[in-house]
């Protein structure tokens, strides 16, 4: 069974090596490893040529930038595998036979295989994610209740690292990433479990996730809500419209909401009146809280206004994030 790993590059030149290196480290052989230069200004670039030269499986595509999502999507199609699999350049894989645990492991085949991953973070502090229940959910009748017992046990992760997919799956229901949003995997992972028949779930620590203060993902920004406020309005539609696993869906938006809410107090001022009228457009979503974080959440609301409520949880995360450093 052959393995596309497709790793969008965009100025990475301290981290992209290690990232290669680790895959190149790999027992499994039997893979093509696609670098997708999205435009890099570093030196990046001729980083992806000399890897190139080093091994006949590397492949690298270079083009104007345009996005993560654009990069993603040209290394999907782009790969040939059986099977594909997303790697971002300044992360790593932490064990050599990993990839080949997650192969063999895969019977009978599946579309979707998930595994874990650790957390690193400033100051060598790392953080292993809990285990999923694999015996439970692997006796569950299909995917869906698998994403519904996920959603419900707060163990569902959206990242599209974290999971190895039949690539066919990819492109015979159209499942790309958006272009323009930040919280693409969101996007791309809801989309993914609407077409998944078949999973396996492994409690393998494979994926080594480097939590970056630069990154996209920490930080604050008025288009993290622009994009939510896009995904909210999409999948409450799907909802309505009977996707499949409608309730589940609507469970887990209403914890996205609850975290947009905590991230508010790090908006710049000049753009919290905005970020805050894209939580009033979908405070409907509170209606689903169903875990007792996003069930305060929901009660402060009704008895606070959402203006109070935000403020309250900026409050409680400062003193927390202080507390533990």
């Amino acid at each position: 069974m052959k393995v596309s790993v497709v790793i969008p590059v965009y100025n990475v030149k301290p981290y992209l090596e290690r990232c290669v290196k680790s895959v190149l480290r790999q027992t499994y052989k039997d893979l093509e490893i696609i670098l997708v230069d999205d435009g890099s200004k570093d030196g990046s670039s001729e980083i992806c040529d000399q890897l190139v030269a080093t091994d006949e499986r590397i492949i690298v595509i270079h083009q104007e930038n345009q996005g993560l999502s654009a990069a993603r999507n040209v290394g999907i199609c782009r790969a040939k595998g059986d099977y594909l699999i997303f790697l971002d350049s300044d992360d790593e894989w932490i064990i050599e036979d990993g990839l080949a645990v997650l192969v063999k492991g895969n019977n009978p085949s599946s579309d979707l295989i998930i595994f874990k991953n650790v957390d690193y973070w400033d100051k060598g502090r790392k953080t292993v994610t809990e285990d999923y229940d694999a015996e439970e959910l692997h006796q569950l009748p299909d995917a869906q209740a698998v994403f519904a017992h996920l959603i419900q046990t707060q163990k569902f992760c959206m990242s599209a690292c974290f999971v190895l997919v039949r690539r066919t799956l990819l492109i015979e229901h159209g499942v790309f990433f958006p272009i323009g949003y930040i919280s693409e995997d969101l996007f791309w992972s809801l989309h993914l479990w609407q077409v998944v028949k078949t999973v396996r779930v492994n409690n393998l620590d494979f994926y080594g996730y480097h939590h970056r203060q630069d990154s996209l993902s920490s930080t604050p920004s008025l288009h993290v809500y622009h994009s939510y406020d896009q995904i909210f309005a999409y999948w409450k539609e799907q909802c309505n419209n009977g996707c499949v696993n409608s309730r589940a869906i609507r469970i887990y938006l209403a914890n996205m909401w609850v975290n947009r809410g905590y991230n508010y107090y790090k908006l710049p001022k000049e753009n919290q009146s905005t970020a805050l009228s894209i939580l009033e457009r979908h405070v409907d979503l509170l209606d689903y809280a169903a875990t007792p974080k996003a069930g305060r959440v929901a009660w402060m609301v009704k008895h606070m206004g959402i203006k109070h409520t935000v403020f309250v949880l900026g409050l409680y995360w400062r003193l927390r994030t202080g507390i533990l450093g």
